[in-house]
């Protein structure tokens, strides 16, 4: 009797958002309509109902603004894509179509991103908490925003345990857990990551000292630092937009130091051959 009951709950809500047309509908107005109850356990399991029709091809948006109460739209798709790709699939040929260059040419990630897409940028806009184990520490974070660097996605917010805003890397997300809309909360007074992706911090930092004779403002322009006569020092919190640039400069520069990003410097050239 359980699950007849959850299947025209999800039902319901199909009908719902269907009705709603493009207007869409409000996340309180949706948990009033169903009939789930108004406290934090109502709107769990509102997202839980959400994800489920996700899955079986349903594409539902949230197109509120953040901060604002959730807004759901049903889109027009084909639920083919759902049933016959997996989460795994789906989100690395998410990831493959926002990487593609200007003439067309998509390059697909090596390894498909951990978690569902979907369901990360669904918790930023619903401002849920999101839990998640990242670089062998598990994490709290208030998700601030998301977006595209070359295949991955990533994510910016207040981690609790340091009190700073930092920007996580969805490929190295793991055991993700997502809180109920409305339960991150960020300070209002707290400095906003910069636009400039290598300034993100989503590796420890170290920094990185560059020989670049004659080669200095060029080097600065792309990865910032201080000159020091023949060479730059550069703190470095984002490996992964350093180590792409670096590569950029090509001759211009020679990366000397620290010997761990050396090492990843070389292996991903010997990638790349």
């Amino acid at each position: 009797m359980t699950r007849i009951k959850a299947y025209q709950r999800l039902l319901d809500v199909a009908l719902a958002l269907t009705a709603a047309g493009r207007v869409g509908v409000l996340s309180g107005d949706l948990l009033q309509r169903v009939g789930y109850k108004s406290d934090e356990a109502g709107k769990r399991a509102l997202m839980r109902d959400l994800d489920d029709l996700r899955d079986v091809g349903l594409e539902i948006e949230n197109l509120a603004d953040p901060g604002e109460d959730a807004r759901y739209v049903l889109r027009p798709g084909d639920v083919r894509m759902r049933v016959e790709f997996t989460v795994e699939q789906r989100t690395a040929l998410q990831a493959a179509l926002a990487a593609a260059s200007e003439d067309g040419i998509v390059e697909v990630a090596r390894n498909p991103l951990p978690v569902d897409l979907d369901r990360v940028r669904e918790a930023v806009r619903a401002r849920c908490v999101m839990w998640f184990q990242y670089n062998g520490k598990r994490r709290q974070v208030d998700p601030q925003s998301w977006q595209w660097s070359g295949h991955d996605l990533v994510v910016s917010g207040w981690e609790r345990s340091s009190k700073k805003i930092k920007s996580f890397a969805v490929v190295r997300m793991m055991d993700l857990e997502i809180g109920p809309p409305g339960s991150a909360q960020l300070p209002a007074d707290v400095q906003r990551p910069g636009l400039d992706p290598i300034t993100w911090q989503v590796d420890p930092p170290v920094t990185a000292t560059l020989e670049c004779p004659g080669f200095q403002h060029d080097t600065m322009r792309l990865v910032g630092g201080q000159a020091h006569g023949d060479e730059v020092q550069v703190p470095v919190t984002n490996r992964l937009v350093f180590l792409a640039r670096v590569v950029e400069l090509g001759s211009r520069v020679r990366l000397t130091g620290p010997p761990e990003l050396r090492d990843e410097l070389r292996g991903l050239l010997e990638a790349a051959r």
